[in-house]
């Protein structure tokens, strides 16, 4: 009897707590990215138990058309039922207290973290002890807890040295989307780090990071690790990229379709004594700074200006260094790291993200950049291993959209054995891919149909 009990004591704690919405959902429906003007959008008993109501109704509320979005949680985590969503919301702190939260994502465009306001940490439940710090809205600029450990930045410092081609070797710093170009304005020295164990596990979490269903290396820019020794530096930027002449004017402007870097994950890898902080010329410093993880707080003392005399400069550098003590700049530490887009949610490029290197001051500092782009890169890339020239040809073909449907139960996408993502009645799966790549559509591990891209991208329904 006393085991009965128990199990039926159980048996109502669960029940009690197992998030069905039986009895319906209130949330508060928010653009992508959005931390203000929700919708509230309440779903009865019926409603609430399925699938397309839910998605409709929170693709209504945030896009204007019941089919025009998908779902995601606070955390970045896909939902697709009232359950889901009520059992997400209730995780700690991956959204401020009340309501539950749903944010409709365009299904051209990706999901973008809320930063609800400087200071806010949202925690990653999906991704261990991995926390953000929303560091500025403006740039969106958090500041990441528990991305990579100090073996992680140990091993890909002992990685960038161990390359020894003559292409991705530590050499002085390049810039630009293909190939080798020598700049003037940026004064550290790179490496490419393609494939190893570490920076394969930092693309992949940084792509669950930022909401992504699958990893694809062609949305992944290399890890390029950087050394900047004394006084070396680089002037601000942005990161996303210029259009090469040789490629359509549409295909890098990620709100007209196209695609581009969409976020930058910067890792410290090292710890430095004075300078070499990341700068946000465009921004101001925010008044709590202090109590902001990692943002520099301090002004031009005597000890700066002493070491920044002390330099053999070129003309940017000193501006640059004023610049990092008076603008939002984060200061290096070891195995810590930030993110910040410079994307909008609706695609568009945000000069706002502009940024510089702080020149180091006293050390030596390591880091460096994982870039993330919204779709495949629009032209061959010769640190990756194509030596296209971006053209359009037989050889070097340019990529594709492709749409995957169902008129059965739910499926997988396979590239080859690597799963792209699921499909469900109603809810296409898009991805960018190129003519010639072949995709099987799989339940419960069987084959039930294959596919291969034609040059202007395919539809393909499994019926």
């Amino acid at each position: 009897m006393l085991r009965l009990a128990a199990l039926l004591a159980s048996l109502h704690v669960a029940s009690s707590d197992d998030h069905s919405c039986a009895a319906g959902l209130t949330m508060d429906v928010y653009a992508n990215g959005a931390s203000t003007n929700p919708v509230r959008v309440e779903l009865d008993g019926g409603h609430c138990g399925t699938m397309a109501a839910f998605e409709a109704a929170v693709s209504r509320a945030a896009c204007g058309d019941p089919a025009a979005c998908h779902v995601r949680d606070g955390a970045g985590r896909r939902v697709r039922k009232c359950s889901q969503l009520s059992r997400s919301s209730a995780d700690f702190g991956v959204q401020p207290p009340g309501v539950a939260r749903a944010y409709g994502v365009r299904r051209d465009m990706r999901f973008v973290f809320a930063t609800e306001h400087v200071g806010f940490v949202r925690h990653l439940p999906h991704l261990g002890n991995m926390t953000l710090t929303t560091l500025a809205e403006r740039p969106r600029l958090f500041a990441l807890d528990g991305f990579m450990s100090g073996d992680d930045a140990d091993q890909l410092v002992a990685d960038a040295l161990a390359i020894d081609d003559d292409e991705h070797k530590l050499m002085q710093s390049s810039t630009g989307a293909k190939g080798y170009h020598v700049s003037s304005i940026r004064t550290s020295e790179n490496a490419w780090v393609k494939d190893t164990a570490t920076a394969t596990k930092l693309k992949k979490k940084a792509f669950k990071m930022l909401g992504f269903d699958s990893y694809d290396e062609q949305m992944a820019d290399g890890v390029q690790v950087l050394r900047y020794n004394n006084s070396n530096g680089y002037v601000a930027h942005k990161d996303f990229l210029s259009r090469p002449a040789d490629v359509d004017a549409r295909a890098m402007e990620p709100s007209l379709g196209g695609a581009n870097r969409m976020a930058t994950v910067f890792l410290y890898l090292t710890d430095v004594a004075q300078g070499g902080q990341t700068v946000f010329p465009k921004a101001e410093r925010p008044a709590n700074a202090a109590a902001l993880p990692g943002v520099e707080a301090r002004d031009v003392d005597d000890t700066i200006a002493a070491l920044r005399d002390a330099m053999e400069v070129q003309t940017w550098e000193p501006k640059l260094v004023g610049q990092c003590y008076s603008k939002l700049a984060v200061r290096p530490a070891r195995a810590s790291a930030i993110l910040f887009y410079s994307q909008r949610p609706d695609g568009t490029l945000d000069d706002y993200a502009t940024h510089g290197g702080c020149p180091v001051l006293d050390g030596t500092k390591w880091a460096a950049n994982l870039w993330v782009w919204n779709k495949a890169m629009p032209f061959g890339s010769s640190r990756f291993g194509d030596k296209g020239d971006g053209k359009s040809n037989d050889k070097n073909p340019q990529s594709v959209d492709v749409t995957f449907s169902t008129q059965l139960d739910a499926i997988e996408i396979f590239w080859k054995e690597v799963k792209m993502g699921d499909v469900e009645v109603g809810v296409p799966f898009n991805l960018n891919s190129f003519p010639g790549h072949g995709f099987t559509a799989r339940r419960r591990g069987r084959i039930l149909e294959e596919f291969t891209v034609g040059k202007h991208g395919n539809a393909f329904t499994v019926k």
